[in-house]
């Protein structure tokens, strides 16, 4: 695994012709893309971002700031920028990529060939959650468990608790204060992935992603809650490799 900081090249292969750059969810990290290599086409590179505060940047202070975040993610981008990229992020992580996309536009004007989004809603769509980030840690404790997703040896081990409630505040506080700016619909395809007991995304929120490209969006469901993901693993990873095999030949979207 090659390592650059805020980019983590897991599955480092030269010969791919095609990059997924993958968004991790609140309160996680890159490693939760570490068990997608060995599925993952050949002619894929994979590419986890890694938020500072967790796993190997955990001696790194937290940071909520999400234009911080998409600064250092598009001026990282340089050494990526002469291949066809897509994107796929989950919950906290498909807001951070549709960011990290419009900022890559910006400063080379770049786009993917696809962006997939799992489990979040549109971006312009307020956020009707409850807000976590200022909850005392009981309180906060009991919220997480709407989500299915933190594992439970953390949810009752005081000490891992203590480490992960600073992460997990951190990262909900960039989604309860982002605020949506108007830009251009998205020349390339959008995917939605949902799961049909995922209590904190309606199936309106995430349809309403149509809006964001000139191309062809999809949606598909999935039985599940928040995490459906890790259920569907190998479903979602036949979609990816399909999408990533219809591009053998290098190219790039420009505007």
């Amino acid at each position: 695994m090659t390592q650059n900081n805020w980019y983590l090249e897991y599955k480092k292969n030269p010969n791919a012709s095609i990059r997924l750059f993958c968004f991790h969810h609140s309160g996680g990290g890159a490693t939760a893309y570490n068990p997608w290599i060995e599925q993952l086409s050949s002619n894929i590179e994979l590419i986890a971002i890694q938020l500072p505060g967790r796993e190997n940047r955990f001696t790194e202070p937290l940071t909520s700031n999400l234009s911080h975040i998409v600064n250092k993610l598009s001026e990282g981008f340089q050494i990526y920028k002469h291949k066809p990229f897509f994107v796929f992020g989950h919950s906290l992580g498909a807001l951070i990529s549709f960011e990290f996309i419009k900022a890559i536009y910006q400063l080379y004007a770049l786009y993917p060939c696809h962006m997939i989004v799992s489990s979040t809603k549109a971006p312009h769509l307020p956020f009707r959650m409850r807000h976590l980030s200022h909850l005392e840690d009981k309180v906060l404790k009991e919220e997480l468990k709407i989500y299915n997703g933190i594992d439970e040896r953390i949810l009752n081990n005081d000490e891992l608790l203590d480490l992960f409630l600073p992460i997990i505040r951190s990262d909900f506080s960039i989604y309860e204060h982002y605020c949506y700016s108007n830009s251009k619909p998205l020349p390339c395809d959008i995917l939605a992935l949902s799961g049909n007991q995922d209590s904190t995304v309606t199936q309106e929120e995430i349809l309403a992603w149509s809006t964001y490209t000139t191309g062809k969006f999809e949606h598909m469901s999935f039985s599940g809650e928040h995490f459906f993901i890790k259920d569907h693993q190998k479903r979602i990873l036949e979609i990816i490799n399909q999408i990533g095999d219809n591009f053998t030949q290098p190219q790039i979207i420009r505007t």
